[in-house]
C-alpha cells in the first residue's frame, strides 16, 4: 500500500533472528534518516517474524497495535530447562519424563485455553522500580514478577517428535503473553521441563508476515520504489480494522481545538468502538475518536496532519 511520505508511515518488517527489536529500529532510523521510529511489540533476539515499525508521527499509533492479538509458531524442547526459557539461556535442569501426544493435547485443553494467569520470565523487559527485570537478574539480584492474566485463544499442535522430544505449536494469544513462559509452564504441567528453541511471529491483528518486507528491502527504500513494495501502509490503511467517520471540511477546525464533533459534522460513518477521522472524500487520518450520546470525542488528534490541510486556521 502506497505511503504519501516514507517518514510518516507504518512498515511491516520480517525481523531476522540474531537481531533485537531495538537493533532493527536503530538500523531503520539510521538508513532512512528518520528522527522518530518505534516498534509495536518486542521480538526476542532468537525469534523472527512480523515486527510493526512506525515512522515519524505514526509512533503515536503504537499503543493501538500493541493491543492486538498475536500469532506464533513455536518449537519447544521438552526435558530441558534454561534460565531464560529459550535456547540462548544456560541449561539449569534436565528431566527424563516422557510425554505422549495425548498428554500434550490434554494439557493444552486443561491448562492453556482461555484466560490463564502467567508469570512473565525473570529475563524480560518488565520494569521493577524503574529498572528492567533482566538487568537486575544479570546483576545477581532476585526478582519477583507477579502473575498476570493473559488470554490464549487457540493452540494447535503442528508436530510432535517424540524421539527428540520436540513440540511445535501454532499459538494465538492476547497481548502480554510470553511464549517462553508458556513453554516453562507447559513443561511443568507435563511433569517435565521445556524451553523454546525456535519462535516466529506470523500475525499481529489482521497483519500477516506474508505482507512484510525484509530488512534489506527496507533500508533500500526510496520515493521512486515506494509504490512497488509491499509492507508499507499509510496510517489510514494501517488501522483498517477500526471504524471510520468522514468530517465536513469546515468542521475540521473543531478537531484542532479539541471540541466535540456533533452528528451534523459527519457525512459518513462505519464501524464502532474506535473511529478513524478523515476529511470527507479523503483517506487523510487526522484523529481517532470514540462515540458517546452527544457526538464524537477525539481521543487522539494528529496536529501534524491537520496542519497539512491549508483550509484550517
Amino acid at each position: 500500500m502506497n505511503a504519501p511520505h516514507i517518514k510518516d508511515c507504518v512498515l511491516l518488517i520480517d525481523k531476522p533472528t540474531g537481531y533485537t527489536s531495538f537493533d532493527t529500529i536503530h538500523s531503520i532510523r539510521k538508513k532512512l534518516k528518520v528522527k522518530k521510529c518505534g516498534h509495536a511489540g518486542t521480538l526476542d533476539k532468537f525469534a523472527s517474524g512480523l515486527l510493526i515499525v512506525c515512522l515519524g508521527w505514526t509512533t503515536r499509533l503504537v499503543p493501538f497495535f500493541m493491543g492486538m492479538d498475536k500469532r506464533y509458531i513455536a518449537t519447544m524442547q521438552l526435558g530441558v530447562a534454561t534460565d531464560t526459557h529459550d535456547s540462548e539461556g544456560q541449561v539449569i535442569a534436565k528431566s527424563n519424563a516422557q510425554c505422549t501426544l495425548e498428554d500434550i493435547e490434554s494439557c493444552i485443553q486443561t491448562y492453556f485455553t482461555g484466560e490463564i494467569m502467567q508469570a512473565p520470565p525473570d529475563y524480560s523487559a518488565i520494569k521493577i522500580n524503574g529498572k528492567r527485570s533482566s538487568d537486575r537478574v544479570r546483576k545477581g539480584e532476585s526478582v519477583a514478577i507477579a502473575p498476570r492474566p493473559v488470554h490464549i485463544h487457540k493452540i494447535t499442535v503442528l508436530d510432535y517428535d517424540a524421539k527428540r522430544s520436540q513440540l511445535t505449536l501454532d499459538i494465538t494469544c492476547s497481548k502480554g503473553t510470553y511464549i517462553r513462559a508458556l513453554a516453562r509452564d507447559m513443561g511443568l504441567r507435563l511433569h517435565s521441563l521445556a524451553h523454546v528453541i525456535a519462535l516466529r511471529r506470523i500475525a499481529i491483528g489482521n497483519f500477516s508476515v506474508a505482507e512484510t518486507m525484509t530488512m534489506e528491502q527496507c533500508v533500500e527504500l526510496s520515493h521512486k520504489n515506494i509504490g512497488d513494495m509491499r509492507g508499507i501502509y499509510t496510517p489510514f490503511r494501517a488501522l483498517e480494522g477500526f471504524g471510520l467517520i468522514a468530517v465536513k471540511q469546515d468542521s475540521l477546525i473543531k478537531i484542532k481545538h479539541g471540541k466535540l464533533l456533533s452528528y451534523d459534522d459527519i457525512t459518513h460513518e462505519t464501524g464502532s468502538d474506535i473511529f478513524r477521522v478523515v476529511p470527507e472524500g479523503t483517506e487523510h487520518l487526522v484523529a481517532l475518536a470514540v462515540k458517546d450520546e452527544k457526538g464524537y470525542r477525539c481521543k487522539k488528534v494528529f496536529i501534524e496532519e491537520l496542519d497539512k490541510i491549508g483550509t484550517i486556521k
